[in-house]
């Protein structure tokens, strides 16, 4: 417990590290670039992107307070540049929260050195990309589609939660190469 709340200030004070906002304004960009260019709109209230990797990447050098934080701006960023319909406070909350969970479970941890593949860790990316999934994409991603455009709250869980498993093994994947690299990266830079 000691150790959890620990992170909790450790990632608030990166917020005084210049290096620390540069860089999470960087990643922001790139959440912004990676939403604009590879992003796949299916329906009105389906979209496939790669751009949540930037926000994992946050998360996990930077904690569950900047993680949180960064979401949210990001997301308010890329309305701003590529609306996509009307602005609703709850995708801004969705991509906080998913920040948020990326920082609370991935904050300082990568793939172990002189390992391809980390079995421990990749069970560790494989909670966290479930979690966020379901929690976040799934139940309140179709809570927020069904306030919006109000067919019925199982008609949009059938569909994301078919569209968000499928995708789900490839986020997993996704997520533990860009963080093994972003390893390598952190260590050729120290």
């Amino acid at each position: 417990m000691k150790t959890f709340l620990q992170n909790f200030k450790k990632s608030a004070a990166e917020f005084k590290n210049v290096k620390s906002l540069v860089t999470a304004a960087l990643l922001i960009a790139l959440h912004t670039v990676l939403a604009y260019f590879v992003s796949f709109q299916v329906t009105p209230s389906l979209r496939i992107s790669v751009s949540f990797l930037a926000n994992v990447v946050i998360g996990a050098m930077y904690g569950p307070v900047v993680g949180f934080v960064c979401g949210g701006v990001g997301d308010l960023v890329q309305f701003v540049l590529k609306p996509t319909g009307p602005f609703f406070w709850g995708w801004t909350l969705n991509a906080a929260l998913a920040c948020f969970i990326y920082g609370l479970f991935l904050y300082n941890r990568f793939p172990k050195k002189g390992k391809v593949i980390d079995v421990k860790f990749l069970i560790r990316v494989a909670f966290v990309m479930l979690l966020e999934t379901l929690l976040v994409n799934v139940l309140l991603g179709t809570y927020w589609v069904n306030m919006m455009y109000g067919k019925g709250f199982f008609f949009y869980l059938t569909s994301r939660f078919i569209k968000n498993m499928i995708q789900l093994p490839i986020n997993i994947i996704l997520t533990y190469y860009v963080l093994y690299f972003v390893r390598i990266i952190k260590s050729k830079l120290n």
